[in-house]
């Protein structure tokens, strides 16, 4: 066989696969509609989004640029005037939201703290946008505002301890996976308690783009917990269950399409370890991108068009004699890579 042949058949393979590629691609994207459906979400969420926008009242816009104000108020060294581009329209938004009860108190201290915090740094400035906007601001009241102050604060106030890195360690290897549960229900201010620590966790412009619907009905478990699949062998086991959605109206651009993901997942991260911390174990349950699944999940616990589920969590107290996958990770060396100048690893 000549040298020519040989190496036409040694390609055959690499062809092979890349026509397997385009292929699986092509009916992909006709038949499972994944990346339509990313589409069709990412844009009824900007839909939304700059639907807010444009009433005055989308509190994702009061969260990101009050975020936007604190960044502004924690550079070295900090500048008299700063926001200018945005100021008015945030105090308009500010406005209108709490006059609706769109601001939760929370959120209502955490904005008013704030915005105190500008206007007295910029106290000194001249530009016409701040001195209106402080106008506006001053004739503005809270109805439903949190005692607690919320705003800029030096870095370590309020933090007076802290767990040793032996403490973290040693919770992060006891969180299992565990799938068989007691038959008792889980008290919900313990689940109200674990999500309080959940949102702690760091959110791109705070914007905290995802809600956690918490099911602990059984029926109700079962079909949810069915929905995605891998769950046949222990969904009839599972007491209690929190769906994690991310709500895509939080974005006003499709480049910012994945950040549900990114900061839900941060968020859970803090969920599972309140949960052990409390004695209750849990199990994440991978959500699949099916159409078939995300058409159900929608209809049993009544998601819109912007909001994808990102993953469920069963939780409960761990059957004493059950057993549970040992999952051994990594090695350090195997995910841990450090860079030198000019893009060398080490």
């Amino acid at each position: 066989m000549s040298n020519v042949l040989i190496n036409r058949f040694k390609t055959l393979p690499r062809l092979a696969a890349r026509r397997f590629f385009v292929i699986a691609a092509v009916a992909d994207f006709f038949g499972r509609r994944a990346f339509a459906r990313e589409i069709e979400a990412v844009y009824s969420g900007m839909r939304k989004h700059h639907q807010g926008r444009d009433r005055g009242h989308d509190v994702f816009f009061v969260r990101r640029h009050i975020h936007m104000l604190e960044k502004g108020l924690s550079m070295v060294p900090r500048r008299d005037t700063f926001g200018v581009d945005y100021i008015g329209e945030l105090i308009s938004a500010v406005q209108t939201s709490e006059s609706q009860g769109r601001l939760d108190p929370v959120t209502a201290a955490w904005v008013a703290d704030t915005l105190d915090a500008y206007f007295e740094a910029t106290s000194s400035s001249t530009s016409d946008e701040i001195v209106r906007a402080r106008e506006s601001y001053a004739l503005m009241k809270f109805a439903d505002r949190s005692p607690e102050y919320l705003g800029p604060v030096q870095v370590g106030v309020g933090v007076d301890t802290l767990p040793s890195y032996e403490d973290i360690l040693a919770l992060s290897h006891s969180r299992q996976s565990v799938r068989w549960f007691e038959d008792r229900a889980v008290d919900r201010k313990y689940v109200d308690r674990a999500i309080d620590v959940a949102i702690q966790a760091p959110s791109a412009c705070n914007r905290l783009p995802y809600r956690f619907i918490v099911i602990d009905d059984k029926d109700l478990i079962g079909a949810v917990a069915s929905i995605p699949g891998g769950t046949k062998g222990y969904v009839h086991n599972i007491v209690g269950l929190v769906a994690v959605v991310g709500d895509l109206s939080a974005y006003a651009h499709s480049r910012d399409r994945h950040l549900i993901y990114v900061d839900s997942s941060l968020a859970t991260m803090g969920f599972l370890f309140a949960m052990q911390t409390q004695g209750i174990s849990t199990c994440c349950i991978n959500w699949p991108d099916s159409a078939d699944a995300d058409a159900e999940m929608a209809k049993v616990v009544g998601l819109e068009k912007y909001e994808r589920t990102v993953m469920l969590v069963a939780y409960g107290y761990p059957l004493s004699a059950g057993m549970v996958p040992g999952s051994g990770k990594r090695h350090l060396d195997s995910v841990r890579t450090f860079v030198n100048d000019g893009g060398k690893t080490a």
